[in-house]
């Protein structure tokens, strides 16, 4: 049980980071395009230690919020990915999978009740599709940190 928690808290913490950095970078995409435009130049760029420090205070920022919603979102998928993958044995692919609905149903969940998914990052096919990609590698790493011992199961037959 310890060692499943532990997965949890580490796959929560890798979307966390990892969600947070697509949001800034699609963040400072449009920033950067819409600054170019304003200017009637290419996008404007945006230096390396600029785009850090933005990541952070992102990260800072959307820690409450997203990480609340979208750890309770991958709590959920995990407890029933857990069940299918009793059936299916395909413990990566499930919980992979499971990571990524859970947060196709939380952005489509809060766009139909609050009107916009509530993270700049996560609009557009294409911000979805790296936020889903975040949920994938979440549930991955949940998956990975929690396969069964084989050669224990083994020991004991």
């Amino acid at each position: 049980m310890r060692r499943r928690i532990v997965a949890f808290l580490l796959a929560t913490a890798v979307m966390v980071v990892l969600g947070s950095t697509a949001h800034s970078y699609f963040v400072q995409r449009a920033w950067s395009l819409a600054a170019g435009q304003a200017d009637g130049t290419a996008a404007v760029p945006i230096p390396f230690a600029d785009r850090v420090s933005w990541a952070a205070h992102d990260l800072d920022g959307l820690l409450p919020s997203y990480g609340a919603l979208t750890s309770i979102a991958l709590l959920i998928a995990l407890l029933v990915a857990g069940v299918v993958a009793r059936f299916t044995g395909q413990r990566v692919i499930v919980f992979g999978a499971a990571g990524a609905a859970a947060i196709f149903t939380l952005f489509s969940v809060l766009r139909h009740l609050l009107g916009t998914v509530g993270v700049f990052g996560a609009r557009g096919m294409v911000g979805l599709a790296a936020q889903m990609a975040v949920g994938t590698v979440a549930g991955v790493v949940f998956a990975k940190l929690t396969q069964p011992d084989r050669g224990l199961r083994q020991r004991l037959e």
